[in-house]
């Protein structure tokens, strides 16, 4: 009974499967067929009730849209029915396809090309020849754009398998979803109800439909990939027969028309020598004709030259184009696998530089522009020759006049002669200006092909850029890799190389000796210079030490000498790789040698340069003031070039030579015993009291500083692990660039060294030029007091270069950084876009037609917006004062006015750097919106004042009624402006102290600018003397004392009124005006005591208050 009912059970279950498969697998087109147009009918019947219907416009707004998505998922549903039903259709034909593609490919193209070249009629003309050859190049340019086309199908079809597993999965998944039963929710209409449930039948439809496709594709995906690999390679070899048809063309124009043309010579040349003892009106012409079939020989050639390089321009495009649809479907077929990433490397390095491509360009350009000219001038001599008549008439008149011949009969003669030739003339400019357009054509075809050829390249370039440095080359470290160890070792000192090298070394030398002695004299003349550098260098640095000695010049001296110590080792690996290049052939062994020679020239260059300048009394030591522990820290640091320099050249000469065994084994060894040397000199160089040490500073003072003495070390211990792990090619390029950026930071240290240097002369000058102005005056003041005065100090240090100067150093220092470091890495940046593909999490976001769509953020983003952030951070703090020192401070701009700019662009760089910076983190404004305006609302009530002192800050950095240094009174406070902030200003007033006001202060309540508009003030000193003194004496007196003072201001001039009588006392008021407010208190000091100088001088008493 059990077995029974078990079977029963597996009779059930491979019905239901079978009903589910034939739903999915037999051809639906019946079933829409009968069924689309009642659901088609169904879905209008929907419509109409709901406008019918009683609802609310929302419900029935949402209730259409249903509607209308669900009659689009059944239109599409009947389109992919038709695709299948078409794709099984194909599939029937396709073994029949595929026995006619494979019999195209068998059949001999020597034999068709034979029977095709004896089709064309063997005393066909050039025209023929020519219409012939254009009729190819068309066929030619089809299969061509037949062929990309293919070529996409093929790559489409090789990676749909793996893209259509995910989207299957997916499908069922959905499917699943919609079968569960739809409920209604409370109270809604059962118009909307009935919408929502045909748009999940709809929907349920599209993705059987869909589904039943993909399975369709995936079981003829073989089949149909068979036939794109066979119409690819058929019409590959329908191209290649009738390029061949093309050059067969070609030849045998180029042929016709040499004969043509040596033919047409040979009479020119022939007549030319019948006239040359007759008239010479005859002669001259006969000679500018064959002059003009010369020509038109070089032109014929060139036009063969044109043809040619136009064939090969074209099929290095076709190559190129190739290549790139070949990297694209491997990328997309076999992913980050290793075969994958050596099939990269090796397109990567066959790939020409884009400015050899473009320099060909320019040429073919200069070229089309020589003949557009040519051809304008032949185009000028056509219509010289359209009266022919007129002109041998001309000619002959003019002819007879300086030959004095009245002949008639000979004349007329001559006259047809020359007409004759005229004639010939025309011919000749005609097959001239044939010749000259063809040429144009060609170079234009030339031109337009480069320029493809150059965006095919460039677009392959960037695609191998981005990725490539995240596909392994090569295995992990193994038990293979241990095997292949000792020959890979073997291979870097394989005798018979070296061997083989020293033999052309000394046949080339024997050929060709000068070269050799040559360079030999040239290294030993560097050495001989090096030895005598020491000495130059330390004396120098004597110089230095005198104030009066020392010069720029003396600095220039010493790098001279510094460099010509550092050149002798460079120049001879420089000279030695010249001479290795000129006796190898490219791919041999001395060749690669020579290559990886001169690769090796600048890193050591920087070495050299780096140890000479750090020697005691050197450049660095004297001229640029560089700490003993810092030169003794560089110096046991380029002790690691020992290793470092000599594994970078094993590991070029690895990749330069292309064997996978060399790579694998002898740059991967290299690249990880330089990255573990560097790291380990790098930890230790970088320490406390080492390269960054600072005069009086005892600790490392700066944490970016500890930040990359922990990053730079594990970052090439990184790399080193990269190589192990099979990023060989990854791993030498990042080395390259570390290498090259070391040569960068060693030729900007020098270059910062040298400005330093002159910006220190330069202020070392001004203050002697003041130290000398001091000493006569103080030799002055000696001759009249006979006192003895002190020498001054002359010691003027680095130290003593201003704050101005330092911030533009630094500035500087950093922009030579970034520009050299963006141009060294500039190889290797295009791979970090690959970060881009890297999700972390999404957002949702509206789209342009209102739908909600899920926005990406990648890893890309999340690090773009951290350093956003942080430039943001540190632009806010020092470029608003980089820019007033650099650039305002240069402009007639006051400092208030550079001060209100510095604070708006402060303002202006922190609120767009967080707005980009949170955009990149993926928060948008529509998101933060209604945060951010209930957060303004609640911050409003709550921080009412501080909001208002705020905005009080930007009007007063705008109307500007005070400045910073201005004098004001404000709420009975007086004092100097000292600073302006978005909250507060800060005053300082007469007694030295600090008093913060806050902004709404100065916008609501009575503000008195003394400095606004004019610095100049008026004092008023009240005096008043006993009733009997004479006023005018009093008058003169009070403007006397005022005139003594030198800071009274002559315009306006002093004013003295008699006031009032007063109840004991005549009063007087003296006004006088002076330059700036700092001065009013100095100046009535010193009018008040000159008055009661002159006043008891002159008996004038002044009064007392009655008691």
């Amino acid at each position: 009974m059990l077995l029974k009912t078990l079977f029963r059970f597996k009779l059930l279950y491979f019905s239901f499967l079978c009903s589910t498969l034939a739903l999915l697998f037999l051809p639906l087109g019946s079933v829409y067929s009968k069924t689309e147009i009642s659901v088609f009918k169904v879905i209008d019947s929907a419509r109409a009730t709901i406008n019918r219907s009683k609802m609310e416009e929302t419900q029935r707004r949402a209730a259409i849209d249903h509607l209308d998505a669900a009659l689009a998922d059944e239109r599409e549903a009947e389109t992919l029915n038709e695709r299948l039903i078409a794709l099984r259709a194909e599939t029937v034909g396709q073994p029949k396809q595929i026995e006619r593609l494979q019999k195209a490919l068998v059949t001999n193209r020597e034999q068709e090309l034979l029977e095709w070249s004896k089709r064309i009629p063997t005393d066909a003309d050039g025209e023929t020849l020519e219409q012939i050859l254009e009729q190819e190049r068309t066929i030619i340019t089809n299969l061509r754009a037949q062929i990309d086309a293919a070529g996409t199908d093929l790559a489409l079809a090789l990676s749909r398998p793996a893209q259509a597993a995910d989207e299957i999965t997916t499908l069922r998944r959905r499917i699943e979803e919609l079968s569960v039963p739809f409920m209604a929710q409370k109270d809604e209409p059962v118009a909307l109800f009935e919408a929502q449930r045909l748009r999940r039948n709809s929907e349920q439809h599209r993705l059987q439909a869909t589904l039943a496709l993909r399975f369709a594709e995936q079981d003829t995906a073989t089949q149909r990939q068979r036939v794109h690999e066979l119409e690819l390679r058929e019409l590959r070899y329908r191209l290649g027969l009738h390029e061949k048809r093309v050059e067969h063309l070609q030849q045998r124009i180029t042929n016709r028309g040499r004969y043509e043309l040596e033919s047409l010579i040979e009479h020119l040349i022939k007549r030319e020598q019948e006239f040359a003892d007759d008239a010479p009106i005859l002669a001259s012409a006969a000679t500018a004709n064959r002059a003009i079939g010369e020509e038109l020989m070089r032109q014929n050639e060139h036009l063969a030259q044109d043809r040619v390089a136009l064939a090969s321009i074209e099929q290095a495009r076709e190559r190129i184009a190739v290549n790139l649809q070949d990297s694209r479907t491997r990328l997309d077929v076999g992913g980050a696998n290793e075969r994958v990433g050596r099939w990269l490397w090796s397109e990567r390095r066959r790939l020409k530089p884009l400015i050899h491509l473009q320099h060909r360009v320019k040429l073919i350009r200069d070229d089309l522009a020589d003949l557009r000219l040519e051809r304008v001038i032949l185009s000028e001599q056509q219509r010289s020759l359209l009266d022919i008549d007129t002109i041998a008439q001309t000619l002959i008149k003019t002819h007879v006049e300086a030959n004095n011949n009245s002949d008639a009969d000979k004349n007329e003669n001559v006259k047809n002669l020359l007409i004759s030739l005229l004639h010939k003339r025309t011919e000749l400019l005609s097959f001239l200006e044939s010749s000259l357009q063809r040429r144009i054509l060609a170079l234009e075809e030339s031109e337009q092909a480069l320029q493809e050829q150059i965006k095919i390249a460039r677009e392959l370039q960037q695609m191998l850029d981005r990725h490539l440095l995240w596909i392994p080359g090569h295995s992990l470290i193994d038990s293979d890799w241990l095997q292949r160890l000792p020959e890979g070792l073997y291979d870097l000192i394989k005798p018979s190389r070296f061997t083989t090298t020293m033999d052309l070394i000394l046949r080339s030398f024997h050929q060709y000796p000068l070269p050799w002695l040559g360079s030999l004299l040239l290294v030993l003349i560097l050495v001989e210079l090096r030895r005598r550098a020491p000495a130059r260098i330390e004396a120098l640095a004597v110089d230095t030490y005198q104030i009066r000695k020392d010069s720029y010049q003396t600095t220039l001296k010493a790098l001279g000498w510094t460099l010509l110590a550092a050149l002798p080792a460079p120049a001879a690996l420089a000279l030695l790789g010249q001479l290795l290049q000129d006796i190898g052939n490219p791919g041999r062994f001395s060749h690669s040698l020579s290559q990886a020679c001169m690769s090796l020239v600048l890193p050591l260059l920087a070495v050299q340069l780096l140890r000479w300048v750090s020697i005691e009394r050197g450049l660095g030591h004297a001229h640029f003031r560089w700490t003993r522990q810092r030169r003794t820290a560089l110096r046991h640091w380029l002790l690691v070039a020992i290793v470092v320099l000599p594994m970078y050249f094993i590991s070029v000469l690895a990749f330069i030579r292309k064997l996978d065994l060399a790579i694998d084994v002898q740059a991967r060894l290299a690249i990880v015993l330089s990255c573990v040397m560097l790291a380990w000199t790098l930890w230790r160089l970088l320490d406390v009291g080492r390269l960054w040490v600072i005069r009086g500073v005892v600790n490392e003072p700066s944490a970016l500083r500890k930040l990359l003495r922990v990053f730079l070390p594990i970052s090439l211990l990184a790399v080193a692990i990269l190589a192990l792990a099979g990023y060989v090619y990854s791993a030498g390029m990042i080395l390259q660039s570390l290498l090259a950026s070391f040569n960068v930071i060693v030729v900007v240290v020098i270059v910062l060294g040298l400005l330093a240097r002159w910006f220190l002369l330069g202020e070392r000058r001004l203050a002697l030029r003041r130290l000398e102005d001091r000493r006569v005056a103080a030799v002055q003041a000696v001759e009249e007091s006979d006192e003895v005065t002190p020498e001054p100090d002359e010691n003027i240090t680095l130290e003593q270069v201003n704050t101005q100067t330092h911030r533009l150093l630094r500035a500087l220092r950093l922009s030579l950084l970034a520009l050299g470091l963006i141009w060294v890495w500039a190889a290797i940046l295009p791979a970090v876009t690959r970060l881009d593909e890297i999700a972390l999490w999404h957002f949702s976001d509206i789209g342009a037609d209102g739908a909600t769509i899920q926005q990406p953020v990648t890893l890309m983003a999340v690090l773009l917006g951290i350093f956003t952030l942080a430039l943001t951070t540190a632009g806010a703090r020092n470029l608003p004062g980089l820019i007033e020192i650099s650039l305002l401070s240069h402009i007639r701009i006051d400092a208030a006015s550079r001060y209100a700019i510095t604070s708006v662009l402060r303002y202006a760089i922190v609120i767009g750097g967080t707005l980009v910076g949170l955009s990149l983190l993926g928060m948008r404004w529509s998101q933060l919106q209604w945060m951010a305006a209930a957060l303004t609302v609640g911050l409003g009530f709550g921080l009412q004042e501080i909001f208002a002192n705020f905005v009080s800050g930007i009007i007063l950095l705008f109307e500007r009624p005070f400045r910073v240094g201005d004098v004001i009174t404000v709420g009975g406070f007086s004092g100097r402006v000292t600073r302006i902030r978005t909250r507060a200003t800060t005053v300082l007033d007469f007694d030295n102290k600090e008093i913060v006001i806050p902004n709404k202060t100065f916008i609501t309540g009575q503000l008195t600018n003394w400095t606004l508009t004019d610095t100049i003030t008026r004092v008023v000193i009240k005096v008043g003397v006993v009733y009997g003194t004479d006023a005018n004496k009093v008058r003169t007196l009070l403007l006397q004392a005022a005139r003594k003072d030198e800071r009274v201001l002559t315009e306006p001039e002093p004013s003295c009124w008699f006031v009032a009588f007063g109840a004991n006392s005549l009063d007087f008021e003296l006004r006088v005006f002076v330059n700036a407010v700092g001065d009013r208190m100095e100046v009535q000091n010193a009018i008040n005591t000159r008055i009661t100088t002159l006043f008891a001088e002159h008996n004038i008493e002044f009064s007392s208050p009655k008691t």
